[in-house]
């Protein structure tokens, strides 16, 4: 019964985060499967993977995707819980997927034949490294959006930073550059391996620009008249975020409240923005783009010397 009433009151939210991320998923496959893995453009990830075991093993790269994607999935269910891996699940289903259609539905394949196999060159590879780029760093953006994870090696890096505690950012850098070292060897085209760094790069730049603009952190400030305890409660418990609690008043009416403040990453914004509705659905919120944030949880201080005249 509570299941029922938790859909009948949130349908609206629900059907928009459901929408966005199958629109993410969708764009991450046609990204991979339309321009990355036919072009043999390694730019990290599962589908980096899968483009090398095929050019060592013969493997298909798009059942690679699909059985790599599920075995995540699995492995999150083992080491991070129920909790965190229903974030992935709708991308771990319509991904590789439609992956697996794009690569096998003969109208695709005559297109992409078409428009990059037949007479290749390097400029050619190139466009598709570069529109590869934009489409997968579209899809996982609109998929952030949508307050999912596009689940494949970032559950890898959420499992190694779980045991190891070293920054998840860190990680995913390791882990793609890795990829992507490998693949120099494993394909032996070092002029596709770099256009691989170029789409990886361009997937970052569309990640940032479509998810929070140019900032890489958020700010939240919130004012709740009843909820504060537990609101700020699923900051310091869930987020494992520290909040700033501040004495403000209301202009008008001059009424005392505590208002909480939080700086959070990118991924957390979905989440955040749903769990305070959930507590207060009259609490208000702002969000504020965050240029730089140096101290734990974050980047650290740096010894910066003074330019002087």
């Amino acid at each position: 019964m509570q299941i029922i009433n938790y859909f009948k009151n949130n349908y609206r939210q629900i059907a928009k985060s459901y929408t966005l991320i199958i629109i993410g998923s969708l764009l991450l496959a046609v990204g991979t499967g339309l321009f990355l893995i036919p072009n043999r453009i390694n730019a990290g990830g599962i589908s980096g993977v899968a483009i090398i075991l095929n050019s060592v093993f013969g493997f298909e790269e798009d059942i690679v995707v699909l059985i790599m994607a599920w075995g995540f999935f699995a492995l999150s269910l083992l080491f991070l819980g129920l909790k965190f891996t229903l974030k992935s699940l709708v991308s771990s289903l319509i991904y590789p997927l439609s992956l697996v259609l794009l690569m096998r539905l003969p109208f695709f394949q005559t297109l992409v034949q078409e428009t990059f196999l037949d007479n290749p060159d390097t400029s050619k590879t190139l466009i598709a490294g570069i529109f590869g780029g934009v489409f997968v760093g579209a899809g996982v953006a609109i998929t952030f959006l949508g307050g999912g994870s596009t689940g494949g090696v970032d559950i890898l890096v959420f499992i190694i930073h779980k045991y190891t505690q070293v920054k998840q950012s860190v990680l995913s850098f390791v882990v793609d550059g890795a990829v992507i070292a490998l693949g120099v060897f494993a394909l032996g085209d070092m002029i596709a391996s770099m256009i691989g760094i170029v789409a990886a790069f361009i997937t970052a730049i569309m990640i940032e620009y479509i998810f929070v603009g140019r900032s890489k952190a958020l700010t939240a400030l919130i004012i709740s008249k009843d909820h504060v305890k537990e609101i700020n409660e699923y900051i310091q418990d869930s987020m494992e975020r520290g909040s700033t609690l501040i004495p403000v008043a209301g202009g008008y009416q001059k009424h005392a409240y505590e208002m909480i403040m939080v700086t959070f990453d990118r991924k957390e914004y979905a989440n955040l923005i749903y769990q305070v509705s959930q507590i207060d659905k009259r609490a208000f919120l702002t969000v504020i783009q965050t240029n730089e944030v140096l101290g734990e949880g974050f980047r650290g201080f740096r010894n910066r010397k003074r330019k002087g005249k």
